[in-house]
């Protein structure tokens, strides 16, 4: 016989004893479940609470710090970006008039030199002071937009800095000669700014024409056209590509720059490499996901494509 039925069948006095001690009994589990787990578990459910309200609270201010540093820096990096965007649009048009030529003479160096290699230092000054700040921020759990902003950044210092772009290409690595060593440009642009800043054109003028510290960068420029047996040409293109997708993500609509301008300008390369190698780092630089930079990647394709075409045509020629 089932207990349901015994206790159907069972005296009210009998149910009422058996309820009082069903009652006391779970009564007593309880009391001993929660003076042998209830602290603990309380201790744990705080410390979990404890955990996740910290890590909220650092994420939300990691974000704030980032977000505050790129409010202080996006604007000055945009109007530095346009004018060495401007300036380099400029060479394209006049690379062969001479304008460059300084055969090391720098004291005497014309306009159009100091005022290119200022417009160079002041993106990379900016960028420099960006990173040093930022070094102290965990950019991993930023929003995606302020990321993007973080990994252009990086991406400036790669494309001057880096050997890698000239992989497959021969190329001294050992020597400064066509790209700049990391270390050594961030020493060069400590060496622009003053207490209110990055220095003022006549006052950077000023001190490149004096000072012995600034020889690398105008080496870099002294003589810079198309079609020399040198690589550099080859590398600012790649800056300005960079340039225009990080204009288009975060400048003005009138800033932007179309489709066929990220073509023109890759088109500007003398060696082909050069954009294959960007092409496969551009995913390693994190910019797979952006959209403007993904501009860079169509105009290099369709510059390459364009290239494999004309060769063919030529050997069938």
């Amino acid at each position: 016989m089932l207990l349901p039925e015994l206790f159907d069948k069972a005296d009210t006095s009998v149910k009422v004893a058996l309820i009082a001690a069903f009652t006391a009994l779970v009564t007593s589990l309880i009391t001993a479940f929660h003076s042998l787990f209830g602290a603990p578990l309380k201790y744990w459910l705080e410390k979990r609470s404890l955990r996740n309200r910290l890590a909220t609270e650092y994420e939300y201010a990691q974000r704030k710090d980032l977000r505050e540093l790129i409010v202080r820096y996006q604007g000055r990096m945009l109007e530095a970006t346009e004018a060495l965007n401007h300036r380099l649009w400029n060479l394209y048009t006049n690379q062969d008039k001479g304008w460059l030529e300084a055969q090391g003479n720098y004291k005497n160096s014309g306009y159009y030199l100091t005022s290119f290699v200022y417009r160079f230092l002041n993106l990379y000054a900016l960028a420099r002071g960006f990173e040093s700040e930022a070094i102290l921020i965990d950019s991993r759990i930023a929003d995606e937009k302020d990321l993007d902003f973080v990994k252009f950044v990086k991406a400036f210092a790669w494309a001057i800095c880096d050997v890698a772009l000239f992989d497959k290409i021969d190329y001294d690595t050992q020597f400064a000669t066509d790209h700049f060593f990391r270390d050594r440009l961030r020493e060069i642009c400590d060496s622009c700014m003053g207490e209110k800043g990055f220095l003022g054109h006549e006052e950077l003028r000023s001190v490149l024409l004096k000072a012995s510290d600034f020889d690398d960068v105008l080496r870099y420029f002294d003589g810079l056209k198309r079609n020399e047996s040198r690589l550099r040409w080859d590398r600012l293109v790649v800056v300005h590509l960079l340039l225009l997708a990080f204009v288009n993500s975060f400048g003005y609509d009138m800033q932007k720059s179309t489709p066929q301008q990220f073509i023109d300008v890759a088109r500007q390369t003398d060696n082909p490499q050069v954009l294959r190698n960007l092409q496969s780092w551009l995913p390693k630089l994190g910019l797979q996901q952006n959209k403007s930079a993904n501009l860079i990647g169509k105009a290099v394709e369709a510059v390459l494509n364009s290239s494999l075409s004309n060769h063919g045509a030529t050997c069938r020629g």
